[in-house]
Formats: C-alpha cells, structure tokens, sequence
C-alpha cells in the first residue's frame, strides 16, 4: 500500500495521484510541493490568519454590496429611506461582528466590549425604528448586557482551565440555564411589573444535574479527560 508523501494518506495499488491533493504520487518532492499549491502564483499556501483576513475582505465587499442595493432599492420605490434602514443596520451590525470574530478574538475585554455595543446599538436603532425606545430600556438593554455577561463568563473559564472537555459544556448549560432565568425575570417585570419565574425553574433545574453530572465526570471519574482523548479523535 503506497502512502501519498504530500498529506500522507494511504492509497489503495494502482493509483498514479492521490485523490485527496490531486498531486502525481510519480513526481519528484519539488513537483509534489509545487502541484499541492491551491492558490496560483503563490509559493505557499495561505497561512489561517491569511484566510480570515480574505474572509473578512470578501465579507466586506458582500455586506457594502447588499448595502448598497437595498438603499437603492428603497429609494426607487419610495423616494426616501424607509425599511431600507432596518436592514441596512443589521447588515452593518453583521459586518461589525465578522470583524469582532476576525481581529479581537484574542483580547477577551475588546472582543467582549465591541460585542456588547454592537449588540446594545442593533437593539436600540430597531426600537428606534417602531417609534420608541421602552421595548429597548425594558427588553433589550438587559438581556443583550447579560448575554454578552454570560457569554464572557464561559469564555474566561475556558481560558482559565487546564483541560477542555465535559467542563466546557456544563459551563456553557449552566449558563443557559442562568439565562433563560434572566430572560423569564425580564419578561415578567416588562408585563407584569413584578417577577414571576415558572418555567425558566423548570428548564434551569433540568439543566442543574446534568451539568452536575458532567463535572464531577470531568473532574473525578476521567481525571480531566478532553473530549479528543475520550471520543478517540
């Protein structure tokens, strides 16, 4: 059984190039390296950063393109600006948070931040819209502030822990579980003026021993196995 030299697959007889990088297995290693080049005119391969870097470029292109076509769109049809600034500003909030995952991923606090303003301002320019801004200071404001709380919550306990595994997920169901708390309380105070919780109890006690579970099977049973290791990948 021959094995490919390039991305070391193993390949059944009588194959001449390697069906996963296409390279003639008959070449020398200088021809091999040079045919597995995917992008033309380039000596190598496209680094991740690189890649994110064309994905938020095309990214941009896409978003300013819908942009664009959706304001022209609008002011054809109705002489001014109208629905068109919904949409313009989710478009715009999309962009802010493809460019958030792309350049700030590694700063918890700027990552964190620009996700909270990002998502406050979608909030608050889409009541705007409808007249108002109660459904913003009432519904928006805290649900998007704990969202992000909670989101940045999970994201330092992955940061601080040694072992990623079953810890990970019962970090992320408890946080739901919390959540779906805040966003019952925030309802109830919006509707009724007081708090009444029923089923975010039910939902968040239901998520309680599982993620009980979970740990102590991270932590005491498998000795803070990753998930790789136990699921052989």
């Amino acid at each position: 059984m021959k094995i490919c030299p390039n991305c070391g697959i193993e390949l059944e007889t009588g194959y001449d190039h390697c069906p996963l990088c296409h390279i003639d297995i008959n070449t020398s290693q200088d021809s091999k390296i040079k045919a597995a080049t995917p992008y033309p005119g380039q000596d190598q391969p496209l680094s991740p950063r690189e890649k994110y870097h064309l994905l938020w470029e095309l990214s941009g292109i896409l978003h300013f393109s819908g942009i664009v076509m959706t304001l022209l769109i609008d002011i054809i049809l109705h002489k001014h600006p109208g629905w068109s600034l919904i949409v313009l500003s989710c478009i715009t909030a999309s962009y802010i948070y493809i460019t958030l995952l792309v350049f700030a991923t590694r700063h918890l606090l700027l990552f964190l931040g620009g996700l909270l303003l990002n998502t406050l301002g979608l909030l608050f320019f889409l009541d705007l819209q409808h007249n108002g801004i109660d459904w913003f200071f009432m519904l928006g404001l805290p649900l998007g502030g704990f969202f992000v709380i909670m989101l940045g919550a999970v994201l330092l306990f992955i940061r601080l822990t040694r072992q990623h595994g079953f810890n990970v997920i019962a970090a992320i169901s408890l946080a739901i579980g919390i959540y779906i708390m805040i966003i019952e309380t925030s309802v109830s105070m919006h509707l009724h003026g007081q708090i009444k919780l029923s089923w975010s109890v039910i939902v968040a006690s239901s998520i309680l021993p599982f993620a009980l579970f979970l740990l102590y099977f991270h932590y005491r049973l498998k000795r803070g196995t990753s998930l790789r290791k136990f699921f052989h990948l």
